[in-house]
């Protein structure tokens, strides 16, 4: 009987995924979060939910005491930490092996760089595993200035049968510019609403333009009063937060996918837009580099440039020829290199490796 236990976030999207993956594998997957989910795993899964800490260092002894104690009981096959520095840790100080970490991005973008000991920390965390996993090849190279092992490239792909092309583009009345992101600072959604406001004054075809922002954030009240102030309230739509099974749904409604990113890590929500056949505007930076190709399934826009996206956005809806080319490609990406299953069986071989299971 095999088991593998999770040291992972049970209320994540991610999580989901992978625990839903092998849990159709494996007899038993334990997941062990500092969170609480709502949502309902498979009969084989159990989500051990640990206690709530303060901040002082004997709340963290316990903790980490807590957790020593419930590998312990639940003796994996493969103990596997998603994001290094904080369940990474934990995995680290229970000295379990075989011993996996998946970098998930701020914890090797941001945290290393917080001060000296925190560089020092991620280095100790990794060093303690069997095997260092990324999304992306940038994330690894990242990761790789800490860790001077191979790293092992787990793309997190998507349901290709979920995620597909439901409504063709430029099948309605209006051409629809769409993101689907938190609304955060560092994924740049102002850039993308003054580009919008840009392209409406300049565009002359016969379509009208409309903007579709999906998603919740600290900076909604802030984009809110910036489309008030730009007076393009009848073209620009915010949704709010909306449930993960209507993603495909939303992507769907958009004819062009724009992600002005400052920074990403490996860029999901590409991948997904790619999947569903919509061309892409992004930011070159993190993975999102690996995902869209300048004049293949979209273009490439400068960051903090909002002059540079209604230019972009002027040139992709001027060819719309062009626009179903990028379209086939994009979906095309996806089919090659990003299906959820082929990308989850990278990692289904290396705990097979790991723990010497028959394929």
């Amino acid at each position: 009987m095999v088991k593998i236990c999770f040291l992972a976030d049970a209320q994540s999207i991610h999580t989901r995924k992978w625990v839903q993956y092998f849990s159709g594998i494996y007899n038993e997957i334990h997941i062990i979060s500092m969170r609480k989910t709502e949502y309902v795993y498979e009969s084989n899964v159990y989500v051990h939910v640990l206690r709530s800490i303060s901040k002082n260092k004997l709340s963290y002894f316990l903790l980490i005491k807590d957790i020593k104690k419930l590998v312990k009981e639940i003796n994996p096959d493969i103990l596997h930490s998603h994001y290094a520095s904080s369940y990474g840790l934990y995995g680290r100080m229970c000295n379990f092996h075989p011993f996996i970490i998946s970098v998930w991005g701020s914890d090797v973008y941001e945290f290393p760089k917080g001060n000296i000991a925190k560089k020092l920390l991620l280095k100790y965390i990794l060093k303690g595993s069997d095997k260092v996993c990324s999304t992306s090849y940038n994330m690894a190279e990242e990761t790789s200035k800490y860790y001077n092992k191979e790293i092992i490239i787990t793309p997190f792909g998507v349901n290709i049968d979920k995620f597909k092309c439901y409504t063709p583009i430029l099948s309605t009345s209006n051409i629809t510019i769409g993101v689907i992101k938190g609304l955060e600072e560092i994924y740049g959604i102002e850039y993308l609403i003054e580009g919008f406001s840009k392209a409406i004054r300049e565009y002359q075809g016969s379509k009208e333009l409309k903007l579709l922002i999906v998603g919740d954030g600290t900076q909604k009240i802030k984009l809110e009063s910036l489309v008030n102030e730009l007076g393009i309230n009848s073209s620009v739509t915010f949704t709010g937060k909306i449930d993960n099974d209507k993603v495909p749904e939303y992507i769907n409604m958009m004819d062009i996918v724009c992600l002005p990113s400052l920074s990403e890590s490996f860029g999901v929500s590409a991948v997904e837009a790619c999947a569903c056949g919509r061309p892409i505007l992004a930011t070159n930076v993190g993975g999102l580099k690996e995902i869209i190709f300048d004049d293949y399934n979209g273009f490439i826009i400068k960051q903090k440039s909002s002059e540079d996206i209604k230019l972009k956005i002027i040139k992709i809806i001027g060819n719309e020829i062009q626009m179903m080319e990028f379209s086939k490609n994009a979906r095309k990406l996806v089919l090659e290199k990003y299906s959820w299953v082929n990308n989850a069986k990278i990692m289904d071989n290396l705990y097979k490796k790991l723990v010497n299971i028959d394929k």
